[in-house]
């Protein structure tokens, strides 16, 4: 019977191990899901469903640059248009409108230090 007794203490050992690893990867994974559902979850990189483009009436629309400047560059981020404009006298300013109707939202004019 000692043999009979000690290879079921043996067997109660591995069985107490296993059981302990998974409760222990069952906390785990509970408390995982937890993160996730409080925080979000991942967050996605590329959009779900991309909206139609919808028509907008635009109007004609004028700007008027500064004597002797000229358009360095057309930047075009999001629902912005950004105009860089070099002057005459070495200063940029940069023009926003906006994408959808393209009324001039504001001006930055960049000056060089002499």
């Amino acid at each position: 019977m000692t043999d009979r007794t000690a290879e079921e203490a043996t067997r109660i050992r591995w069985l107490k191990a296993v059981v302990i690893g998974l409760g222990i990867i069952f906390v785990g994974l509970a408390v995982l899901l937890l993160v996730l559902i409080m925080t979000g979850g991942p967050k996605r990189t590329t959009p779900a469903a991309a909206s139609p483009p919808r028509a907008v009436a635009v109007e004609d629309l004028t700007m008027t640059l500064p004597k002797n400047s000229r358009i360095a560059d057309v930047l075009a981020t999001g629902n912005r248009i950004v105009l860089r404009v070099r002057l005459m006298d070495g200063t940029e300013r940069f023009y926003a409108l906006d994408g959808e109707t393209l009324k001039p939202l504001g001006s930055v004019t960049v000056l060089v230090e002499k």
